[in-house]
């Protein structure tokens, strides 16, 4: 099962150094969907990872990607993940049936939102990282 982690272009005071995203990866499918009528970007939009990443991962399913050009690191605005987050908050507090797993959908959300307003104060960039 993927787990979604936020990555910081740096570290950010009062931010842990792993951001749990087990539940939100959980309910991606259904969370893409809600974006979509929401108007905002679906999480997914968010994901990046570094080339170093991309070999190593690859290199533990003992796939060669040297002949390949791997794409760079896309970095993005706190604010764009916020307006995301802060939407699918307010959409699940008001419809807590949603989701069998909303209380802990919406935990994982609460602690996206603190440490992407920080990234916000900082001036950070960030993106999403999917985990398999």
């Amino acid at each position: 099962m993927p787990e979604f982690f936020i990555v910081l272009h740096r570290k950010v005071p009062g931010v842990p150094e792993e951001v749990p995203g087990k539940e939100i990866a959980k309910a991606e499918i259904f969370l893409a969907r809600l974006t979509r009528k929401l108007g905002v970007v679906s999480l997914t939009d968010f994901k990046s990872q570094s080339p170093a990443v991309t070999d190593a991962l690859a290199g533990i399913n003992g796939i060669d990607l040297s002949d390949v050009k791997l794409a760079k690191e896309t970095w993005f605005a706190p604010l764009q993940g916020l307006q995301t987050v802060t939407a699918l908050r307010e959409h699940l507090r008001s419809h807590p049936a949603t989701l069998s797993n909303t209380r802990e959908v919406l935990k994982e959300l609460d602690q996206w939102n603190e440490v992407l307003s920080l990234a916000a104060k900082e001036g950070v960039p960030w993106h999403l990282l999917v985990a398999i």
